[in-house]
C-alpha cells in the first residue's frame, strides 16, 4: 500500500517543513520499514518497540540508536496523520458496507441494518480512551435501541475477538462487538486514530464523525440529529 519512495518523499518534505534536519539514509530506511509493517497490519498501528529495532537490525543491518528513535517516531506519526487526513471518510459520504464476525457468534452487516441509525465505533483493548468511552456508548445504546439505534464496536485487536471478551464483560457492554479487518478500516478512511466513531443515518450516510473519545452529550446530539432526519 505504501511504496517506499512515496513514504520517503513525504517524510523528507515534512521534516523540512518542520525545520528539522533531513532524515539520514538509515532513518529513511527504518521509516519505510515501519510503514510497510503498518500497511500489512490489521489495525494500522505502528510498532516502535524493541522487537522492531531487532527486526530492523536483522533484516536491514541497521543498528537503531537512541537519537534515531524520536526522529523516526515523529516522521512515522506525521506520515500516518497525513494519510488519515487525506483518506478519511467524510460526513455526507456513503458508509461502506461490511460483513464481519460478532463476539458470541453470528455476523454483523451494515446493509442489514438499513433503516436504523447505526453508531460504528472503532476501538481496541490496548486503547485506554476507547475503554473509557464504551460505557457511554452502551448507556446510549440501552436508551435509544427501541427507537431504532444500533451500536457496533469494531475491534482492531490483532488477536481477534477472544481477547476482547474479558474487557466487554468487565465493562458490561451489551451492544455487538465485531471483529474488524484491514479492508473495513481502510474503507472507512484508513482509521488510524482511535476511538473513531461514525454515526450513520437510516439511509446509510455518515451523519457525524468523531475522532478520540467524546462526551455523552456529543454522542447523544449526533444520534438525535440522525434520528430526526426524514
Amino acid at each position: 500500500m505504501f511504496a517506499a519512495a512515496f513514504v520517503l518523499s513525504n517524510v523528507q518534505a515534512q521534516t523540512a517543513d518542520q525545520g528539522q534536519e533531513p532524515l539520514t539514509e538509515d532513518e529513511q530506511k527504518i521509516v519505510a520499514y515501519i510503514m510497510k509493517q503498518v500497511s500489512e497490519s490489521k489495525a494500522g498501528k505502528p510498532n516502535f518497540g524493541p522487537e522492531t529495532a531487532m527486526a530492523v537490525y536483522n533484516e536491514l543491518g541497521i543498528q537503531v540508536t537512541p537519537n534515531m528513535v524520536p526522529r523516526v517516531r515523529a516522521a512515522v506519526v506525521a506520515e500516518l496523520k497525513a494519510i488519515e487526513a487525506r483518506l478519511m471518510l467524510k460526513e455526507g459520504s456513503t458508509a461502506p458496507d461490511f460483513n464481519l464476525p460478532v463476539l458470541g457468534g453470528g455476523e454483523a452487516s451494515l446493509s442489514a441494518l438499513k433503516g436504523k441509525v447505526v453508531v460504528v465505533n472503532f476501538w481496541a483493548t490496548w486503547c485506554p480512551p476507547c475503554l473509557v468511552e464504551m460505557p457511554v456508548l452502551n448507556g446510549l445504546y440501552e436508551t435509544y435501541r427501541e427507537q431504532g439505534v444500533e451500536v457496533l464496536g469494531l475491534s482492531l485487536d490483532e488477536e481477534g475477538l477472544p481477547i476482547t471478551k474479558p474487557f466487554v464483560e468487565k465493562l458490561k457492554v451489551t451492544y455487538p462487538i465485531v471483529e474488524s479487518d484491514r479492508k473495513t478500516y481502510q474503507a472507512y478512511g484508513n482509521v488510524l486514530t482511535i476511538p473513531h466513531t461514525f454515526v450513520i443515518d437510516r439511509e446509510g450516510t455518515v451523519s457525524k464523525r468523531f475522532v478520540n473519545n467524546q462526551t455523552k452529550d456529543a454522542f447523544e446530539a449526533a444520534i438525535k440529529a440522525a434520528l430526526a432526519k426524514k
